[in-house]
């Protein structure tokens, strides 16, 4: 295999595609996923796992000081997704479609958030893009709850910082998402609860809960992400538009 040749836009793509679902420290040659997109691409597992570390180098949100070699091309195409996580994702879908793989359903995807009786295409749509966004944020957070470490799927969610209703080119932003437990996901979704940029814990005064489960709230701090950290400003609007601070 010839591992000089240019990484192609389409290379580019499905690499990127593969770094935004894929935990921190499973991003090596002998991951199953590297090991076929390697092969898929014509390169050894070796080269697209520098790849990804190279990606992971432009996660301005983390300290990865010890990574280098991100080229303008990979910054472009960092770039290419935040400004449009869902054209992007929706343009890998397309690639791998067109090359004769199917995406395979995310059986723990999160409940649907469309009313009864909206069109079938965007009912799929939705169903899509959830599980997309679940799959990224449980990624940057190895499937653990930041709260409590409770690492059981069937009970973790993919929390919007900035509510899905209010932002259309948020929804699919990993780091407008924090994985939480569905008791903490409720809380955190009815402005019970926020988070400081540092990650600790507010509780609302309106949050009242027996005194012996009240250590589950406060005093709390949120286990950072290995990548996609919350934005600063996306917490912020949290603090102001959700959290029911009186």
């Amino acid at each position: 295999m010839a591992e000089r040749k240019p990484w192609e836009r389409r290379d580019q793509v499905l690499a990127l595609e593969l770094y935004v679902r894929t935990p921190f420290g499973r991003m090596h040659r002998g991951n199953p996923d590297v090991i076929k997109l390697a092969e898929r691409l014509g390169r050894t597992p070796s080269s697209v796992a520098m790849k990804l570390a190279n990606f992971a180098s432009l996660d301005e949100t983390l300290n990865r000081t010890g990574l280098q070699g991100a080229s303008k091309a990979d910054r472009e195409i960092w770039d290419e997704f935040f400004a449009d996580p869902e054209r992007f994702l929706e343009s890998a879908q397309s690639i791998l479609m067109s090359e004769g793989e199917w995406p395979t359903r995310d059986e723990d995807s999160e409940p649907l958030e469309f009313r009864e009786g909206e069109d079938t295409l965007r009912t799929v749509r939705v169903r899509k893009n959830q599980s997309a966004f679940r799959a990224m944020v449980l990624s940057a957070y190895n499937s653990r709850c930041a709260l409590t470490g409770i690492e059981l799927p069937e009970v973790l969610i993919a929390s919007h910082i900035i509510p899905w209703s209010k932002n259309e080119k948020l929804r699919l932003d990993p780091r407008n998402g924090i994985c939480l437990n569905s008791l903490h996901d409720r809380a955190f979704d009815k402005g019970l609860i926020t988070l400081n940029n540092d990650l600790t814990v507010r509780c609302s005064p309106k949050l009242v809960v027996p005194n012996d489960i009240r250590g589950l709230f406060e005093g709390r701090i949120a286990t950072a992400p290995e990548k996609f950290h919350p934005l600063p400003e996306y917490l912020e609007y949290h603090r102001d538009e959700v959290f029911e601070a009186a």
